[in-house]
């Protein structure tokens, strides 16, 4: 996907959050003491699996999780409805931010996981809990990411996380994280799979978005007519067959 000049507003909801916007919202994740509500590091990880996933996950399905709220509400509980709206805008800008990082060329990525200092190691990067909020991502269209699983080549880019934060990921899990130096190297895996899931999926989400795009003006299309997606099929034959993707 090639980035695109944009306009003003909306290069501004694009724009990665400065460095006091990433402590306010951290701030306000920390604040809500809700067992279940995420930190800004699973946050983040969260995000990236929605945004380099094989489907599009509507904002109903993934923002409850992140307030941690149990009865679907896309909003977090508070009183004062101006912060509310404020935050909820610093997530969709920061969840914007990550699907632009990936379209530029080359991608500039930037995950956010915390340092651990060590006595014995000094200061090492720990992407625990960036990767278990990236597990849970997952899980919320899991049956669209298997044939990541089923794929070799996608195993092996899917291990530093899973093994980081999916629960019960392979039954050597323990004994493969036990120590800040192996989970310091799983960490320096983690931007390399990132590149390779995202790479797997593109043809996937660029046919989705071709079917849509296809639709959308399909009343202007005949069916025999030659497909718009520039296939050299007809149109009943391609974007604007029952079921297939091509």
């Amino acid at each position: 996907m090639k980035p695109t000049a944009l306009s003003s507003d909306a290069a501004n909801t694009m724009e990665p959050l400065s460095d006091a916007e990433l402590d306010e919202l951290d701030q306000f994740l920390l604040d809500a003491d809700v067992e279940e509500g995420m930190t800004l590091d699973m946050l983040d990880g969260y995000l990236h699996a929605i945004a380099i996933g094989p489907e599009t996950v509507m904002h109903s399905q993934w923002l409850p999780k992140v307030w941690g709220e149990q009865d679907g509400a896309m909003m977090p509980s508070a009183k004062d409805m101006d912060q509310i709206h404020h935050m909820l805008g610093l997530v969709m800008r920061h969840y914007n931010s990550i699907i632009w990082s990936f379209e530029q060329r080359p991608p500039v990525l930037a995950p956010l996981w915390g340092t651990v200092q060590y006595a014995t190691t000094g200061e090492l990067d720990d992407a625990e809990m960036w990767a278990y909020g990236f597990a849970e991502g997952v899980k919320l269209s899991r049956a669209a990411w298997q044939p990541l699983f089923d794929d070799a080549q996608g195993q092996q880019w899917y291990r530093p996380i899973g093994l980081l934060g999916a629960e019960n990921y392979s039954p050597d899990q323990e004994e493969l994280t036990r120590t800040p130096e192996q989970r310091g190297a799983l960490t320096g895996e983690i931007e390399g799979s990132l590149l390779h899931i995202h790479a797997f999926w593109l043809p996937l989400r660029h046919a989705v978005a071709e079917r849509q795009q296809a639709q959308r003006i399909s009343t202007k299309v005949g069916r025999n007519e030659p497909c718009p997606c520039g296939s050299g099929k007809k149109f009943k034959k391609c974007c604007g067959a029952p079921s297939e993707l091509h």
